[in-house]
């Protein structure tokens, strides 16, 4: 098993609260120059989500704190971000912020039962996944396992919902590869990774109704969305209201009730 690196204080006796289901964890898929850094200020935390990363194939960083975090993110290349959200007086969202452009690292929240309004905001600005605490490490190996497949395609420049190209559609032109959307006006729309994911696989099957299953598949990868699940409303929220700021408030995306989402 990989060693971890740890920025951190000590160890302490694993957090209350957290569980393992039985049984055994799937073999290592991921080569182990592979690296991810959890960010949690409780050692705990960080031992177990650790171990399920070296499970999966992993070499792991670990920071107790957002200084700590950024010199990891800058001496290495990190793969997958893992935040806690409340870091002892500091926001994880930060962190989150600033790795929102990058197409080569995965960032999923680590957020309490408290910390749902900062999920829906993390989601918003670019983060591909979260969690919440109490978690199963099955549950996070699958996130995991997900979040570093999508990685893998985008490095690989394998783009499932992308054109040769960019592609109009009304007042605006998406480049799927590049990540960016522009206005006829030549100014940029800032949208997150997930956003854009989302926003290309429906100007690509334009005047076809997509399904949340659907979307939830080819924004956020494979397996079945929870029905609690509600990231594919809230970036469809979230792109609406930035794309209206540029053309009057006019509703790109339109919603089909009780099927899906659409653009004309």
């Amino acid at each position: 098993m990989t060693a971890a690196t740890d920025f951190g204080a000590a160890p302490v006796p694993p957090a209350q609260g957290l569980s393992d289901e039985a049984g055994t964890l799937e073999a290592p898929k991921i080569s182990d120059q592979w690296i991810a850094l959890v960010v949690d200020d409780d050692e705990g935390v960080r031992e177990l989500v650790t171990d399920v990363l070296q499970m999966e194939g992993y070499a792991v960083r670990t920071a107790s704190n957002l200084a700590d975090a950024r010199r990891a993110l800058s001496r290495e290349e990190i793969v997958i971000c893992i935040v806690d959200l409340n870091l002892t007086s500091e926001n994880g969202i930060d962190l989150v912020k600033e790795l929102s452009g990058s197409q080569r690292t995965a960032v999923i929240i680590l957020s309490g039962r408290g910390d749902v309004f900062d999920v829906v905001i993390g989601i918003e600005i670019g983060a591909d996944d979260y969690i919440s605490k109490p978690f199963h490490t099955r549950e996070l190996s699958a996130r995991v396992k997900r979040a570093g497949a999508r990685i893998m395609q985008l490095r690989e420049q394998v783009h499932p919902v992308a054109a040769d190209g960019p592609v109009a559609f009304g007042e605006f032109s998406i480049d799927p590869r590049r990540y960016s959307v522009t206005h006829t006006s030549g100014q940029n729309v800032a949208l997150s990774k997930p956003e854009i994911r989302l926003l290309a696989a429906l100007v690509t099957n334009s005047g076809n109704v997509l399904s949340r299953d659907t979307l939830h598949h080819m924004v956020i990868g494979p397996g079945e969305r929870n029905p609690m699940d509600r990231r594919i409303d809230i970036y469809v929220s979230s792109i609406r209201k930035k794309l209206a700021s540029f053309c009057n408030g006019a509703e790109v995306i339109r919603t089909v009730h009780r099927v899906g989402y659409i653009i004309d």
